[in-house]
């Protein structure tokens, strides 16, 4: 018997590793889930311009971030959450800050305080990007002071997520503008009198397309659609007491 017991224990052991393995497994190549929080310090400013991202008009929390993470105006416009030692703020992205390293930002003092002591002058911070902000606004759209049928630049406004693209129609294509610095967005070539038509996405995926922006250029135009959060149509069935309500799948990451 005790031979037979020894012979038995190495099974439960590799029946133990095996799983152990499994484990292991699963978690190195099951779904990816949202990268980690950076880290750094926050520092509190006061912006009395609109900052290199030329946003005409926003609310008083807001942050300019380190070069390398402004990426030629990439940055602008979205959202991030910011974690200090009093609390959490959510604050729009709006300049680039030349002194910052990475991980670090510069917030408004609006928001700098209600996340840490003002006093201290800065703090350790972490902080991730918001998807999907919401209320999900209706996209805006400012053409650059100076534009004229010959060159012309575009800003959107209200898209919440970071951009990724914004084209415009020509004839039965579409054409990439080019990003600038400041937040615009650049014709690839001699815009035209318009309307123009404009597609734009996010780097989500969300995407909408826009008929009717004007060339106004220092004016504000405000249309429908929005980026993400459009409702599904509502679909109504007919239910009868043999119907039975499907459990909810709990989603991964």
């Amino acid at each position: 018997m005790r031979h037979a017991r020894r012979r038995k224990r190495p099974r439960v052991v590799f029946a133990v590793a095996a799983l152990v393995a499994a484990a292991v497994f699963v978690q190195l190549t099951g779904p990816v889930c949202a990268s980690p929080d950076r880290r750094g310090r926050a520092y509190f400013y006061e912006a009395r311009t609109p900052g290199n991202c030329s946003l005409p008009r926003h609310g008083m929390l807001f942050a300019s971030v380190s070069t390398a993470e402004y990426a030629g105006s990439a940055a602008c416009g979205g959202y991030l959450d910011v974690t200090g030692p009093t609390g959490t703020v959510r604050v729009l992205v709006v300049d680039r800050c030349p002194a910052c390293g990475p991980g670090d930002l510069d917030l408004s003092a609006e928001a700098f305080v209600s996340i840490a002591d003002r006093g201290d002058g800065s703090a350790a911070i972490a902080y991730r990007e918001v998807r999907d902000p919401e209320p999900a606004r209706r996209l805006a759209f400012r053409v650059k002071p100076g534009s004229t049928v010959h060159w012309a630049a575009l800003q959107v406004l209200d898209h919440g997520n970071r951009l990724a693209h914004v084209r415009v129609r020509s004839g039965p294509h579409w054409r990439d503008l080019r990003r600038g610095a400041d937040n615009y967005w650049v014709f690839p070539a001699a815009p035209g009198p318009g309307p123009y038509t404009v597609r734009v996405s996010d780097v989500n995926g969300g995407e909408a397309t826009v008929t009717g922006v004007r060339l106004r250029p220092g004016a504000t135009q405000r249309f429908s659609q929005r980026l993400y959060g459009t409702p599904p149509p509502i679909v109504r069935a007919i239910t009868t007491p043999s119907d039975k309500a499907s459990p909810e799948m709990p989603e991964i990451c």
